[in-house]
């Protein structure tokens, strides 16, 4: 059962989605503002957080600045707002969506798998990057010569990793002997 953080300062809207939510099968954490949302999500690390854009204590974007610097936790948001610039501000902060309210929890409920699932995949990502300079590099290599962002690069030597059925270290050892001696 996956772990969700919900923040936001309308309790009927708190209520309402935390209730579908749970019936949903999710188990769910409920936060009334930003800072609650920031303590919640480092003492319960929930699988995801869906925060409100405005809220008092601290905002939507910079909750999830805060989250994104203080904890490993992925967040989307939700808000009444559909301007243009907080949708980009969300993109860079590396929200994993933003939907418009109102919002119904069983409409929801795909775009919280699909960033379960996307969460999953670059926690995935961070992980081998962290323990592996083989992989790194060839990550980087193919950031560079394919011009592919990281989760691409990275899911380019998994799919490589599984046609060849080895190890994905040695999928990148090789690129780099081979990047080595040239052409």
């Amino acid at each position: 059962m996956s772990k969700l953080l919900v923040a936001d300062d309308d309790r009927v809207v708190l209520f309402t989605l935390c209730e579908g939510l749970r019936q949903a099968g999710f188990e769910i954490i409920e936060a009334r503002d930003g800072l609650q949302a920031l303590s919640l999500c480092k003492s319960q690390a929930p699988d995801l957080a869906l925060l409100d854009l405005r809220m008092p204590g601290l905002d939507g974007l910079e909750l999830a600045r805060r989250l994104k610097a203080e904890t490993s936790v992925p967040f989307l948001f939700f808000s009444a707002y559909s301007d243009e610039v907080y949708v980009q501000e969300a993109v860079a902060i590396g929200g994993l969506g933003y939907l418009i309210k109102p919002i119904q929890a069983a409409t929801l409920v795909p775009m919280i798998r699909t960033a379960l699932a996307r969460a999953n995949d670059i926690g995935g990502l961070q992980g081998a990057l962290d323990s592996n300079r083989s992989i790194a590099m060839a990550v980087g290599m193919l950031m560079q010569a394919e011009g592919l962002d990281q989760l691409s690069a990275f899911e380019w030597l998994r799919q490589q990793a599984r046609s060849r059925r080895c190890k994905l270290e040695e999928v990148a050892q090789a690129m780099i002997l081979a990047n080595r001696q040239g052409p």
